[in-house]
């Protein structure tokens, strides 16, 4: 098949053995790749119950077969790993120039292994591949990291992923950034910093092999103008566009899940950051859209602070969540994260759930060494670098709210929003029910972008208050995002251009039929492969549950009031439509239908 560098890169650190590997093609056909051919790699290769900190835990990252071509919305990679928050399956996207870069070195993927004694790079210049130690990096920020790299081995235009002081100290939900771009959610971070791995970087040369030009340039020219008529708003706003949407349903999570609604709404929104703050915008490579903002802060207690965003989910979490309404404390508080190597989400998820426990009366002035009150942006931005760096409360926070909880006691558990370990976004699911049950049985805890419901129960026009036809809802969104994820196309245009515009551009590229019914397999064969890894982690039904906040507290007021999640019967009818067994388990008949 062509679109596939076909060669696969591995890292042993602990020898400091480099090597190549032939891509299995049968893998390719069955699992695609970024996304789903990490998840077969992990599974084959790692034993269970490991240490996602030990030496034995693998770190994988794969480009998919649309990287380096003209494909629109192509340039994403995968990171696959044992997750460090939440000790069962994690797989975490980026974009921007790293993936393709990483396709014109060679190689689909790098399989990182082992320890390194000391701090280390690894410096990737088309199939020459040094292990470069790197201890006086150590500390540094992760656009420091990135420049220092550059002027070390002499080339500006190399791609640079890497780790900041938060990976570095294993803060467990620490990310990996490339040129601002982070791979986010469930500390794969902290894993490269449990490797001593400080960054990778990257230069090649090689071009994409592409079965039929024609007609990639013909399927990527429809693309792009659809594309541009119908995601103008991401173009005008970003992401950011969701605040005022989701607030006026009532299902934007305020103070902790408190309540579904933000009396300061307007003060964040998209509206309000494109009228003061933002400067310009990025696009990502082979992108018509251009979602990513640029935001400057000029004046007062923040000025000097740059970002790029802030996204909806960022906005949220040091918004709403903390019940802040102070936009430029969002901008500031993006750029630390940024910086520091933090997840956005769980990092304004933790400090919310303490400013609830500070509220309370559990946490007490003395023990946070800062005033946690909802609303105090001052005490939120310097939360941040105590949580990067493990000083005083921000080291018991630096755990994730689930173990958090479980260090504090004194009931807390109860105020800890999590799935799994995963710290929750941005869409409250009493008043989306279909996302209640994507959120109780993702791949790896409470996340929104592995099934995004929001596309139907908000913009399609079903009904968002009923459960009926939610777990139909949820493993559809679910396989095609296995499919999106792996082969790997943005999920903003994924929702505009669909599961068959992704088969042209597959079946174009490779020379290979990817038809719309291979593709969905392959998105559930891929589901089923990360449910066998977590069932081989201990998980079972119990643990595909939500925070009793959310099944027990109807959301108090505004235009989704009265409402909990009502789950059992929607997650009784997931299972059987997946072909799983009353504890979630796949049967035999399912993994011998999908050759598993």
């Amino acid at each position: 098949m062509k679109g596939y560098a076909r060669k696969i890169l591995r890292i042993n650190l602990s020898k400091e053995k480099i090597s190549e590997e032939v891509l299995n093609t049968a893998y390719a056909e069955g699992f695609i790749g970024g996304r789903g051919l990490g998840a077969k790699m992990l599974y084959d290769e790692l034993s269970a119950g490991i240490d996602p900190l030990s030496p034995s835990n693998k770190l994988c990252i794969f480009s998919g077969p649309l990287a380096g071509t003209a494909a629109p919305t192509s340039s994403g990679c995968a990171i696959i790993t044992k997750s460090p928050l939440t000790g069962i399956y994690n797989s975490t996207i980026f974009r921007g120039h790293f993936p393709s870069e990483l396709k014109s070195t060679g190689y689909d993927g790098i399989i990182v292994e082992g320890r390194a004694k000391q701090m280390v790079y690894v410096w990737v210049d088309d199939e020459k591949v040094e292990i470069k130690e790197c201890n006086h990096l150590r500390g540094m920020s992760t656009s420091d990291t990135q420049r220092a790299i550059k002027e070390e081995i002499g080339e500006e235009k190399a791609k640079v992923m890497c780790i900041g002081p938060a990976g570095e100290r294993l803060v467990k939900f620490a990310c990996i950034i490339s040129n601002r771009r982070a791979a986010g959610r469930g500390g794969a971070g902290a894993v490269m910093g449990s490797k001593n791995l400080k960054a990778i970087a990257l230069r090649g040369t090689k071009k994409t092999e592409v079965a039929d030009e024609d007609s990639l340039k013909e399927v990527a020219k429809e693309m792009i103008k659809r594309m541009r008529e119908k995601c103008k708003g991401y173009t005008q706003y970003g992401s950011s566009q969701l605040v005022s949407v989701i607030n006026e349903l009532g299902i934007f999570p305020t103070r902790n899940y408190q309540e579904s609604a933000f009396e300061g709404a307007h003060n964040v929104s998209a509206e309000t950051l494109n009228e003061t703050l933002v400067v310009g915008r990025k696009t990502c490579p082979t992108c018509p859209i251009g979602c990513i903002r640029i935001s400057q802060i000029r004046n007062g207690k923040y000025a000097g602070s740059t970002s790029e965003g802030p996204e909806y989910e960022t906005i949220w979490a040091f918004g709403p969540q903390c019940g802040n309404s102070c936009l430029e404390s969002i901008v500031y508080a993006e750029m630390l994260c940024d910086d520091l190597g933090l997840d956005t989400i769980t990092t304004g998820v933790v400090i919310g759930f303490a400013m609830e426990l500070y509220e309370r009366g559990i946490i007490k002035r003395h023990e946070a060494d800062i005033e946690l009150k909802f609303g105090n942006h001052e005490a939120m931005v310097d939360m941040i670098p105590k949580i990067a760096f493990r000083r005083g409360f921000g080291d018991v926070l630096a755990e994730g709210v689930r173990k958090a909880a479980e260090k504090i006691g004194k009931g807390t558990a109860r105020y800890a929003m999590h799935v799994k370990g995963l710290e929750l976004p941005a869409y409250d699911p009493r008043g989306l029910k279909g996302m209640g049950l994507n959120y109780a049985t993702a791949c790896r805890g409470g996340c929104h972008n592995k099934g995004w419901t929001i596309a139907q129960e908000v913009f399609g026009g079903k009904d968002r208050f009923t459960t009926d036809g939610k777990a139909e809802l949820v493993k559809s969104e679910q396989d095609k995002t296995a499919v999106y994820d792996s082969a790997i196309t943005c999920l903003f245009a994924g929702a505009v251009i669909g599961i068959q515009e992704c088969s042209r551009l597959l079946t174009a590229v490779t020379g290979h039929d990817f038809s719309v019914p291979k593709l969905l397999t392959a998105g559930e064969r891929i589901i089923n492969m990360e449910r066998l890894f977590n069932l081989r982690e201990g998980i079972t039904r119990k643990d595909d549950t939500l925070p009793e906040r959310l099944l027990k507290e109807p959301i108090p007021k505004g235009p989704s009031a009265g409402s909990v999640v009502e789950l059992n019967p929607m997650l009784e009818e997931y299972y059987r439509i997946r072909g799983w067994n009353s504890e979630g388990a796949p049967t035999e008949r399912k993994l011998k239908e999908l050759r598993l």
